[in-house]
């Protein structure tokens, strides 16, 4: 009997060990900590829960036609066939990397947002940079996407959410020599030339993942790296200066249900990937997450996120196809019945006007207002500029 305590002991000790390194490897001693003391997850809630769901997309085509036609044709019937609790088609945010700017690609995409499918926001890679190099690749980049519409408001004002490329917003990864940013306050410039939004994260294995998990938050820049750890949750008593930025960030749950990975439970981020099809569990998942405007509980976001220029294999049917497609007709039979749940398909402008009309205490049906305070985008198609000239 000495010998099984003992080796029963031993065992339990490596499986510790094992799942510790597995738990460091992909940083989760981040953000492990406000996840399990201060992220409750959605219980019983009074009244209609309304879910805003929205998908920013690191959208990366690399000038591949095939990859565009996919969306102009693809995307157009998956949004035709799922319609929200307010009558409103599928929508969907492509973060335009402007640092691989093809005007093709943003004619495009102009067509299928004009059509009222989605927007376009800002995406960028960059290295090594400084506050005046990284602030031309910016304007540079704006002035490009707003030739076509993007970016403007009806109301003439340049806004935008923004993307990071390679998850290293505000200089917040440098890994074995290499610095992915580069700018300490480069949230600080991003709200100078228009952004109202970050929508990078969660970055699930990667040292630029925040410390808050679950939440909408703001921060404001400071001379350090990473500013966004110091954060003040949204909530209908706080109201952010105006050099605080919103960041809507995605889910981040343990899923102790699956255990695909044999060593750990799956941790779920949302991210549409390869190897986990798109499915009404995962999305229960997220919901779970209860991610909100601390106040108004009734109101959840739910927002995956993924790198859908990447339409290979099972990546398409994640992504365009048939297990994103039955994920949204299950999600709408069981979560849009209009007395316990309405589904509202956002995009990541009408997430955020929805946010703020929380925040000044509103309730209600969240659809009345998705353009609380910034306006919709003008987008130009290439033939209505034509026809305007």
């Amino acid at each position: 009997l000495k010998y099984l305590i003992t080796l029963v002991l031993v065992m339990g000790m490596l499986g510790t060990a094992l799942v510790a390194y597995r738990l460091d490897k992909i940083n989760a001693f981040i953000w492990l900590s406000d996840y399990t003391f201060n992220s409750p997850t959605m219980g019983d809630i009074e009244g209609v829960v309304d879910i805003v769901f929205f998908m920013p997309d690191h959208w990366e085509p690399g000038n591949n036609q095939d990859i565009l036609n996919a969306w102009m044709t693809d995307y157009r019937a998956l949004a035709e066939k799922h319609i929200d609790a307010d009558g409103y088609k599928l929508k969907h945010d492509w973060y335009y990397p402007i640092d691989q700017f093809h005007s093709q690609e943003v004619e495009s995409l102009v067509v299928l947002c004009s059509e009222g499918l989605g927007d376009i926001g800002v995406q960028l890679h960059h290295r090594d940079d400084t506050p005046e190099s990284v602030r031309r690749k910016y304007s540079d980049g704006i002035d490009s996407l707003q030739t076509y519409g993007a970016l403007i408001t009806e109301d003439g004002v340049c806004r935008f959410s923004f993307v990071h490329g390679n998850w290293a917003l505000d200089n917040s990864r440098l890994e074995h020599g290499r610095n992915f940013c580069g700018v300490n306050n480069e949230m600080e410039i991003l709200m100078d030339l228009g952004c109202f939004a970050d929508v990078t994260f969660p970055s699930m294995t990667q040292l630029s993942q925040p410390k808050a998990v679950n939440k909408l938050f703001y921060a404001r820049d400071d001379e350090n790296p990473k500013s966004y750890d110091n954060w003040t949750r949204s909530s209908t008593s706080y109201k952010p200066g105006p050099d605080e930025l919103a960041f809507l960030c995605g889910p981040m749950m343990i899923d102790w249900t699956d255990w695909r990975f044999k060593t750990h439970p799956t941790i779920e981020d949302g991210c549409l990937y390869y190897e986990i099809p798109t499915t009404l569990h995962r999305f229960e998942v997220w919901l779970k997450a209860w991610i909100h405007v601390e106040g108004q509980p009734n109101w959840v976001f739910v927002r995956p996120f993924t790198h859908g220029a990447t339409l290979k294999g099972d990546g398409f049917d994640n992504i365009l196809g048939k297990n994103i497609d039955q994920m949204l007709t299950d999600v709408e039979a069981k979560y849009n019945d209009g007395k316990k749940y309405r589904i509202h398909y956002m995009t990541t402008r009408e997430a955020y006007n929805v946010m703020k009309a929380a925040e000044a205490g509103h309730n209600g049906n969240p659809n009345d207002y998705r353009d609380f305070m910034i306006q919709p985008y003008l987008y130009q198609p290439k033939t209505l500029q034509k026809e305007a000239s």
